[in-house]
């Protein structure tokens, strides 16, 4: 793997290493997954703009998991900590973060908090390793001494990553689009005119906005690539003018289709039909001018969060995400709402689920057992059977459904996904 580390040239060094360090080092190898679990976790507690949402957290896992891989291959070899490279998922979540504006510091400080976490997990492993306070000694020292050296290297090199995409990014077009495209859906910048000349794109369409990301990137794909030629074709498919992407992760993308023609319910729809797998899409409705422009790309952003929660795929539309997105905005009162409106209905056991889905869908077209029935591709009474179970399983007839209800259901899948 590289040059052998020199503090393991003294025998007793090296026997301690063999017998404990590289034990633990391997272990430390196999749980990387669960590991990188907890230590995501508690970065995202600590530092939520480094992770704003579901897709940079999956990036940020991804970079963890490869980053604790290669720690513990090194220590499993005993390289020299200075010369580890850093995986190539860490460098490109650190570019990323240049690309949403994080501050160095919060990227460097959700390195040191892996670190601090890391050491905690294979320090006490160590220490049920060895037999007397020597031997705890000897291997702790050599232990801390290679991890500290291998974070201050490795924080080094984020450091230069991010300061190398800085440069790049403040000299690029792509920075006056990403600053424009920000001004505009903060609300700061308010005339169109001037928006439409430093974004070079004509605000004075109608637009529809999409929030869009690749679920899971195969091999060296670029990711942005992927999702360029998915906003390409959507604009084609409503016959667009114009389009615009911009990337907001490194594996996400806010997007623009516009025309001079208002787009219609037949337009939405056709966006919804279209089949794109391996991502996943949220578009908000349509909207004109600089304030379209904007409040179709909030609503997209929505859409595809609801989507996320709830584990869908594809094209999503806002208008029938609208309920839950609004009223999940704060995810643990909106949690609390639903097991409190539907108790046991909420279950995750197959009667709870076919009763939730079948009162969903019942109440959905106006209490029709055909039309329930033709949805669900069941027969009339099998809703029937089903309605009178999620009844009996929420204690009272729904022949009266209050918006509670109605509500309750249309969160339900964002929260059993979760």
């Amino acid at each position: 793997m590289g040059q052998e580390w020199d503090q393991l040239g003294d025998t007793g060094n090296r026997r301690s290493w063999q017998q404990v360090v590289r034990p633990v080092a391997r272990e430390l190898r196999a749980e990387a997954p669960q590991l990188t679990r907890s230590m995501v976790t508690r970065m995202q507690a600590a530092l939520p703009a480094v992770m704003p949402d579901a897709a940079t957290v999956a990036e940020n896992a991804v970079s963890t998991e490869q980053t604790i891989e290669a720690l513990a291959d090194g220590l499993t070899e005993g390289v020299d900590p200075r010369r580890l490279e850093l995986p190539a998922a860490t460098v490109a979540f650190a570019e990323a973060g240049v690309h949403r504006q994080v501050p160095p510091s919060q990227l460097v400080r959700a390195y040191r908090i892996g670190h601090e976490y890391i050491w905690q997990w294979c320090f006490e492993r160590i220490a049920l390793r060895c037999d007397d306070t020597a031997a705890l000694r000897t291997a702790t020292e050599l232990f801390t001494s290679w991890t500290f050296t291998y974070a201050d290297a490795a924080i080094t090199r984020v450091e230069e990553a991010v300061e190398a995409e800085r440069e790049r990014w403040l000299r690029s077009a792509l920075a006056a689009r990403g600053a424009a495209i920000t001004a505009i859906i903060s609300g700061e910048e308010r005339n169109q005119d001037r928006a439409s000349s430093r974004l070079r794109y004509a605000l004075g369409h109608c637009h529809l906005g999409l929030a869009a990301a690749v679920l899971n990137p195969v091999g060296d794909d670029d990711p942005q690539e992927a999702l360029s030629q998915a906003v390409s074709r959507l604009a084609v498919l409503v016959d667009a003018a114009t389009h615009l992407a911009h990337p907001t992760g490194v594996t996400t993308c806010a997007a623009w289709i516009s025309r001079a023609r208002a787009f219609t319910e037949e337009d939405t729809a056709a966006l919804a039909d279209c089949r794109l797998p391996g991502l996943r899409i949220g578009v908000g409705d349509p909207g004109r001018g600089l304030e379209g422009f904007r409040r179709s790309a909030v609503e997209a952003g929505h859409a595809r969060r609801v989507a996320a929660d709830a584990k869908l795929t594809g094209v999503m539309l806002y208008r029938n995400l609208a309920v839950p997105a609004l009223a999940s905005v704060d995810s643990e009162l909106a949690a609390t709402f639903v097991h409190r409106v539907l108790g046991a209905l909420a279950g995750t056991d197959d009667v709870a689920r076919r009763a939730a889905e079948a009162l969903t869908v019942y109440l959905d077209e106006n209490r029709s057992r055909t039309k329930a029935a033709a949805r669900l591709h069941v027969h009339p009474n099998t809703i029937t059977y089903r309605v009178q179970q999620a009844e009996q399983i929420l204690g009272r007839r729904i022949d009266a459904a209050s918006l509670d209800l109605r509500v309750a259901l249309a969160l339900l899948p964002s929260f059993r996904a979760s």
